[in-house]
């Protein structure tokens, strides 16, 4: 039976460390992971920082073999220009890291934000137990850093609402819905509702971003 860990983990034992520091400020959302047997490929959204130093921090990192950039967009509030771009990299896994551990345990990165504290938190599924186990045995033999904060079944319907949005996810729609703020035109902005619900900007576009791909993902998408 599966089971959903979340954690955190210092950026220097996963992804991305060298070109954070170069371009400091940059939030990265990992939204996918796929694993290989020499590498990984994450896909994930970068905002809020300088993206000519981030991408050629990137590019000089020894670890990745290729970066894409899929999609890039403005999102005006307010007056600002919000620039986001989502990326697919190819990520060596020849040094050990904790992406490797999970691709290693056959888990799934279902999230992963960098964190203004210098470390990312994470919440994967694991398909067993023993997956877990396993993945938590790799992170000991090379003395990385996790720290647990939560492991639970995702069938648990205190965790999951209809559709596997979650209970703040939906909050976070909900309210977006009732402001106006996918009327055309716009009634109010992403800010506006962020003082409604006591959230910081960022954290209630993510919520609507991860509550946004799993409507999709339980209603419109079918993937084989």
């Amino acid at each position: 039976m599966s089971i959903l860990a979340e954690f955190t983990v210092p950026a220097d034992e996963f992804v991305l460390a060298d070109t954070l520091t170069a371009a400091p400020g940059m939030r990265i959302e990992i939204k996918r992971v796929v694993g290989g047997e020499a590498s990984v490929t994450p896909y994930f959204w970068a905002a809020d920082g300088d993206f000519g130093r981030f991408e050629d921090a990137l590019r000089d990192d020894e670890m990745v073999r290729e970066v894409l950039t899929l999609e890039e967009h403005d999102d005006p509030d307010e007056g600002l220009q919000r620039e986001e771009r989502f990326y697919r990299v190819t990520w060596a896994t020849d040094v050990p890291n904790v992406i490797a551990a999970v691709s290693a345990a056959r888990a799934t990165v279902l999230e992963a934000v960098s964190g203004d504290t210098g470390r990312w938190e994470l919440r994967v599924l694991f398909p067993a137990d023993e997956a877990l186990s396993e993945f938590y045995d790799y992170c000991l033999e090379h003395g990385f850093d996790v720290e647990p904060t939560r492991v639970y079944r995702p069938e648990n319907p205190e965790e999951r609402a209809e559709y596997d949005v979650t209970a703040d996810q939906q909050e976070a729609l909900e309210a977006a819905y009732h402001a106006g703020y996918f009327a055309v035109p716009r009634e109010r902005t992403l800010t506006d509702v962020a003082a409604d619900l006591d959230l910081s900007r960022n954290a209630l576009s993510a919520r609507l971003r991860r509550g946004h791909r799993n409507l999709l993902a339980n209603t419109l998408i079918h993937e084989e």
